[in-house]
C-alpha cells in the first residue's frame, strides 16, 4: 500500500474509533441507570415487606399491652376489695383528650340523558336517592372523631352533612362504643352503627369504588342499613380469618319501619371468611341474613304504605391480587354480591307476597401508582305482583333492571382522589338513560382505617 493509502486508512480510523467512543459509553451509561433502577426497586419491595412486618409486631405489641393493662387493673382491683381500700381509678387512654378527628368532602358533576328528579327503579318502592343530580352539586360531607376511651372501650362519632336546594341537612351517621378486650375473641358494639351485613354496606360510601351504589343495594336496602342497635361478633381461633356476627336493631330505617316489636324491629346473622392464597392472593367470602318488620313505612310522593316483613339474605365474595404481595405500583380486585328480597305483607291496604334478587359484579385494576380503571355490571328483577297491583309501584312489567358502568380514576394521594364515571342505565321501564358523574373526594384529618 502507498504511503498516502496508509494515511488514509490511518484517519479513517481514528475517525471511527471518535464516532464508535460515544455510543460505547452512552450503552455503559444505560446498563448502569438500569442497574441502580434495578436495586431501587429491589429495595422499595424490601422496605415494604419490612413495613407490613413491623405493622403486624406494632399491632401484636399493642394487643398485649392492652391485655397487660387490663389484667394489671383486674389483679389491683381485687386486691383492693380484699383490703377494703376503694378499687383504683381506671388507668386514662393517652388520646381520651386527643380524639382522631377527621371530614370528607365529596362534590359531584352530574349529566343524564333523563331528568334524575323523575328516576324511578322499575318494580321497587325507593327510601333513599337516585341517581344524583344535573349539574354541580354535593354529596354526603363527613365529620368524624374516635377514640380510646379507656381500656376497656373505644368511641366513635360521625355526622353526615348534606345538601338539600338552599338547606343544609345535619344527620347522626353513626354514634357508638365498641369493646377493646372482651375476651375469647368477642366483641360488642352498642349504639348507631353501619351494619355489617353484605360486603359494601358496613362502608362509608365515600370509600367505595364506584360513584353510586349498585341497583339491589338501592332497591333492597335504599342505599345502605344503618341503624340504633346492639351487635356481637366472635372472632374465632383459627388458622384462617373466621369471623360470626349478630345484630339487633331499632328497625327505624328502611326496608324496616315504625320500630315495631317494642323496638326491636330488625335482626341479622352473618359469618365471614378469608385467608390468603399464596404470596400474591387474598379473598374474603360470607353470608348475611337480614329481618326485618315495617309498620306503616311510607315511600314515595303520594306516598306508597307498606305494612309486613322484609327479609334479604345475601352472599358475598371479595378477591384481591398484588405482584410479591405489594399494591403500591399494581393491584387487582374483584367484588360480587348476590342478593335475595323477599316481602310479605300489605302494600296500601292490598296483600303481596313476592321474592326478588339482584346481583352485582366488579373488577378493578390499578395499571400503575395512581390510576384505576373498573368495570361493574348489575342486575335487579322485581317478582310477580298479583292483579290488585298491576300498575302500582311493585309492578315491574317483566322488565328487569340492569347497568353497565366504566370508571377512571386518580389517587394522588391517600387524602384526594378524582374520578370520572360513565354508566349505560336500564333500570327504568322506558329508555336506556346515559349518566355521567366526575367525582372528587377529598379527606381532611387522620379518617379512621377501612377494613378489607
Amino acid at each position: 500500500m502507498s504511503r498516502s493509502g496508509r494515511y488514509a486508512v490511518l484517519a479513517l480510523s481514528m475517525i471511527l474509533g471518535v464516532v464508535s467512543a460515544p455510543a460505547f459509553a452512552a450503552d455503559a451509561d444505560l446498563t448502569e441507570i438500569r442497574k441502580q433502577i434495578d436495586i431501587l426497586n429491589q429495595r422499595r419491595l424490601e422496605d415494604a415487606n419490612r413495613i407490613r412486618d413491623l405493622e403486624e409486631r406494632l399491632a401484636k405489641a399493642e394487643a398485649a399491652t392492652r391485655q397487660a393493662t387490663a389484667d394489671a387493673q383486674r389483679a389491683a382491683t381485687v386486691a383492693a376489695q380484699a383490703s377494703n381500700a376503694p378499687p383504683p381509678a381506671p388507668p386514662s387512654s393517652p388520646n381520651a383528650f386527643n380524639p382522631a378527628i377527621s371530614g370528607v368532602l365529596d362534590g359531584k358533576l352530574g349529566s343524564f340523558s333523563k331528568d334524575p328528579a323523575t328516576y324511578s327503579l322499575a318494580g321497587f318502592p325507593l327510601g333513599g336517592e337516585g341517581p344524583g343530580q344535573r349539574g354541580l352539586f354535593l354529596g354526603e360531607a363527613e365529620l368524624n372523631a374516635q377514640a380510646n376511651i379507656d381500656d376497656l372501650f373505644m368511641g366513635s362519632l360521625t355526622f353526615s352533612l348534606g345538601q338539600n336546594g338552599s338547606e343544609t341537612e345535619v344527620g347522626l351517621e353513626e354514634a357508638y362504643i365498641l369493646t377493646l378486650s372482651l375476651p375469647g375473641g368477642f366483641q360488642a358494639t352498642a349504639g348507631k352503627f353501619l351494619s355489617d351485613i353484605g360486603y359494601l354496606n358496613s362502608f362509608h360510601e365515600h370509600a367505595d369504588d364506584f360513584a353510586d351504589r349498585p341497583l339491589s343495594y338501592r332497591a333492597f336496602l335504599a342505599g345502605g342499613v344503618k341503624d340504633v342497635g346492639a351487635r356481637l361478633t366472635w372472632l374465632a381461633p383459627t388458622s384462617t380469618y373466621l369471623r360470626f356476627g349478630a345484630e339487633v336493631m331499632r328497625g327505624e330505617v328502611f326496608p324496616a319501619a315504625g320500630a315495631v316489636h317494642d323496638g326491636f324491629g330488625s335482626k341479622s346473622a352473618y359469618v365471614r371468611a378469608g385467608d390468603d392464597i399464596g404470596q400474591e392472593i387474598s379473598y374474603q367470602a360470607g353470608l348475611s341474613w337480614l329481618w326485618t318488620a315495617a309498620g306503616a313505612r311510607e315511600t314515595g310522593a303520594l306516598p306508597d304504605v307498606f305494612d309486613g316483613k322484609t327479609d334479604v339474605g345475601i352472599a358475598h365474595l371479595v378477591v384481591k391480587w398484588a405482584p410479591n404481595g405489594n399494591p403500591v405500583n399494581r393491584n387487582f380486585k374483584f367484588q360480587a354480591e348476590l342478593l335475595r328480597n323477599h316481602i310479605d305483607g300489605r302494600f296500601n291496604g292490598l296483600g303481596v307476597a313476592r321474592t326478588d334478587y339482584g346481583a352485582y359484579g366488579q373488577l378493578l385494576y390499578q395499571f400503575m401508582p395512581q390510576w384505576r380503571v373498573g368495570y361493574r355490571y348489575d342486575w335487579v328483577s322485581a317478582g310477580d305482583v298479583p292483579g290488585t297491583l298491576a300498575l302500582s309501584t311493585l309492578d315491574a312489567q317483566s322488565h328487569d333492571g340492569t347497568r353497565s358502568t366504566a370508571m377512571l380514576e386518580y389517587d394522588h394521594s391517600e387524602f384526594s382522589r378524582i374520578r370520572l364515571q360513565y354508566s349505560y342505565d336500564r333500570s327504568r321501564l322506558l329508555g336506556a338513560d346515559h349518566q355521567f358523574l366526575l367525582q372528587y373526594t377529598a379527606t381532611i384529618g387522620a379518617h379512621p382505617a377501612h377494613s378489607y
